[in-house]
């Protein structure tokens, strides 16, 4: 029997784009003057200030990681709402990720290094492949993914012990003229992306699988499921906050000063922290927006146009902080700040534009 086919729109879904847009921005503009060696967030800044340290830490116990992980997931789930099938379908999948590809390798070449469009097209390319698969098949792969991305877990661990000597990276924000910074910010972008294609997409695509199973059960749509995610929910708050708080303040000695060693296995463990609260948070949030009209009304629409205001974030980032930008250093605080501020600004510019979609969102779905 095949699976009920929800609709192609859920405003639950756009929300939950909107939502985690926020710590995506705000990840890439704290994290920018760690770039290109260290990442995904940058020590707080000034070192000496309280507010700086108490404000960092929370960005990485609560915001580090949940911005990219719950946009591979609903990727999965946008995926799952078509109700398009057959070889005409695929190929115009196919296209839509070909552009996306383009947009990626143009926006981590000229403008930010920490793309993420490239790997979500290259890992949505196979999850096209899987979109006819049975549920019993698409479960086969998660436990393959999940083996594989054990094995990468390992692997980069042995790595991250081994001492290279090497001269150390110039900052993205160093100056520079534009020539020479584009050439620095898109060798980097290009080796860590070969290197995350050749080994990291076991943790993207298992994401993206699961979304995609979760939109066949149409998990955030049909009220079957309000108890059992009411109760999830419920049940693993409190342990999946605790670990975050756990994981982060264990590192924090090293997190705060930039020692290497700690912001590197930050870097390795700090998704399975995140995916266990998103998988008690957003539950939450989806109960709580079925239940809310106003603030799905508000929300909503900003989750129709991340692509655009995601792109325009790495326009800003590099205007204001790249080495042929203004090179500007504020403190964590004044760019987490600008980051909400940015966030809040396009709730206001989606919510005016209705119905109406921007250049980019109308291009990719052409």
């Amino acid at each position: 029997m095949s699976p009920a086919r929800p609709p192609q729109r859920v405003a639950a879904v756009d929300a939950l784009r909107a939502l985690a847009l926020l710590p995506v921005v705000a990840v890439n503009w704290v994290g920018y003057p760690s770039l290109p060696a260290g990442g995904p967030m940058s020590p707080p800044s000034p070192a000496d200030s309280l507010f700086a340290q108490v404000l960092s830490w929370a960005l990485h116990a609560l915001i580090a990681g949940k911005g990219i992980t719950l946009l591979a997931f609903l990727f999965g789930y946008s995926q799952g709402l078509s109700q398009s099938r057959g070889a005409e379908a695929l190929v115009k999948r196919r296209r839509r990720l070909g552009k996306m590809l383009v947009l990626g390798l143009l926006h981590g070449t000229l403008l930010y290094m920490g793309d993420i469009l490239t790997i979500y097209a290259v890992a949505g390319s196979i999850l096209a492949i899987w979109g006819g698969h049975t549920m019993a098949r698409l479960r086969v792969r998660l436990r393959v993914l999940v083996a594989l991305d054990l094995a990468v877990i390992a692997l980069t661990v042995v790595l991250s012990t081994v001492a290279l000597d090497q001269e150390a990276a110039v900052p993205l924000t160093a100056s520079a003229d534009w020539v020479t910074w584009t050439a620095r910010n898109g060798a980097n972008f290009l080796v860590t992306t070969f290197f995350f294609v050749l080994l990291g997409l076991p943790g993207p695509l298992f994401l993206m699988t699961t979304g995609l199973m979760a939109a066949r059960l149409r998990l955030f749509s049909h009220p079957r499921w309000d108890g059992a995610l009411a109760r999830w929910s419920r049940r693993w708050w409190w342990p999946a906050l605790a670990l975050n708080l756990v994981f982060t303040t264990a590192l924090w000695p090293g997190l705060s000063t930039g020692d290497g060693a700690a912001a590197s296995r930050f870097a390795i463990f700090y998704l399975y922290p995140t995916m266990l609260l998103l998988s008690a948070a957003v539950p939450a949030v989806v109960l709580r927006l079925k239940r809310d009209e106003r603030l799905l009304g508000w929300l909503a629409p900003l989750g129709r146009h991340t692509l655009t205001l995601y792109l325009l974030s790495s326009v800003v980032s590099f205007l204001l902080f790249s080495g042929f930008g203004l090179g500007w250093m504020p403190g964590t605080v004044t760019v987490a700040a600008l980051a909400l501020a940015y966030w809040v600004g396009g709730l206001v510019v989606a919510r005016g534009l209705g119905a109406r979609r921007l250049p980019l969102e109308r291009w990719l779905s052409s």
